[in-house]
This record gives C-alpha cells, sequence and structure tokens, in this order.
C-alpha cells in the first residue's frame, strides 16, 4: 500500500486510542495490512475507519471521507450533500476561501450528521487557521482532520438509521484499500449509489 508505507503500525496506532475490545488483539508492531485484516476479521469497524482515517495522507483520508459518506446522499439534505460535493472539490484544489465557505455551512448541521464531519476535516485540515478570521492564526492539532474522517466515515454506517450498514463498510473499505494502493476509491458517487442498500 503505496500511500500507507510503513513498516508497523506504530506512529498510526500513536495517532487515536482503539477500543478496550481491540486492544488486545492489535500489536504496534503489525505490519498495517495484518492491523486492516484483523479488526476486519473480527468486525472492529469503528477501530478499522479511524485506523483507515489516520493511516491515510490528508488529502487521500479527506477524499476518502467524501466517497464514503457520498454512498449516503439519497438519506441526506440538500446542504448536506453540498457540503460533500464541496469537501471533494476543496481536495482536487484546495484553498483558503472554500475552506472557510464549509466553515460557515456546516454551521447549522447538527452533530450527528456526517457530512458536518466531512466538512470539519476539510476545515481541520491544517491549511489555514482555525480560529476566527479576523482574530490571531490558531492552527489544528495534529490529525485533528482525521478524527473528522473517521466521525464521518462512522456516522454515516449509523445514522440516518438504516440496516445496510455491513454493506456500507464493506464497501468504504474495499475504497480506503483502493486508494491506499494509489487509486481513486470509486469514479463517481452516482456510480456507486446501488452498491449499498437504503434499508
Amino acid at each position: 500500500m503505496k500511500k500507507i508505507p510503513y513498516q508497523n503500525s506504530q506512529k498510526i496506532l500513536s495517532r487515536f486510542e482503539l477500543s478496550d475490545d481491540a486492544k488486545p488483539l492489535i500489536e504496534t508492531n503489525s505490519s498495517p495490512a495484518a492491523v486492516i485484516a484483523t479488526l476486519e476479521k473480527r468486525a472492529l469497524y469503528i477501530d478499522l475507519a479511524n485506523f483507515f482515517a489516520h493511516a491515510l495522507p490528508m488529502r487521500e483520508s479527506i477524499w476518502w471521507a467524501t466517497q464514503s459518506v457520498g454512498l449516503r446522499k439519497q438519506d441526506l439534505s440538500s446542504l448536506e450533500n453540498q457540503v460533500i460535493s464541496e469537501s471533494a472539490n476543496w481536495v482536487k484544489q484546495p484553498n483558503e476561501a472554500m475552506r472557510r465557505t464549509l466553515e460557515i455551512k456546516i454551521e447549522p448541521l447538527p452533530n450527528e450528521s456526517c457530512a458536518k464531519w466531512v466538512g470539519r476535516a476539510v476545515f481541520w485540515s491544517g491549511h489555514g487557521s482555525i480560529a476566527p478570521i479576523d482574530n490571531p492564526v490558531v492552527m489544528p492539532a495534529d490529525h485533528l482532520y482525521a478524527k473528522a474522517v473517521g466521525g464521518a466515515v462512522n456516522t454515516a454506517a449509523a445514522l440516518p438509521e438504516w440496516s445496510g450498514y455491513k454493506a456500507y463498510y464493506k464497501r468504504v473499505f474495499e475504497m480506503a484499500i483502493d486508494i491506499a494502493n494509489g487509486g481513486s476509491g470509486m469514479k463517481t458517487l452516482e456510480e456507486s449509489e446501488c452498491l449499498v442498500p437504503r434499508d
């Protein structure tokens, strides 16, 4: 996986905390591929999503979030879908105006909105201050964007409520592996709409 070029998983695992169920199963000296295989085999999907979120480079990680959350576009509001689309555009061409626009657009969305977490990932990307525009510069903590990516992917698995979360996780992990290997994850959101059942 050329986008996750680590011999072992120590650096990745230092960026977030595994669940109590996952901790006994994972050795920090294991390869990323071994960690991925263990978490997937044990169906520890939340941990696996967080692992990918912190293992992929920043732009690839946020791109993965936009594509993953996009699988649920039929169940989201027009504002949420706009945030997802603009976040994907930001990944392709990062710019400060779009980052600040997303900050404003996600404000009215509830915290349980997967799209809000995608927008936060962009805002916390490290490409600019997270303080109000006229205030002194405050940069986000390292890998704060990855916490938002994990939040986005895992929230989309659960909310809005549905019975398709297992198929969803299967698809998003396939996308993550493809991105880790240098692919795009998927060609377009539209092509993947039929891959995950709505109920």
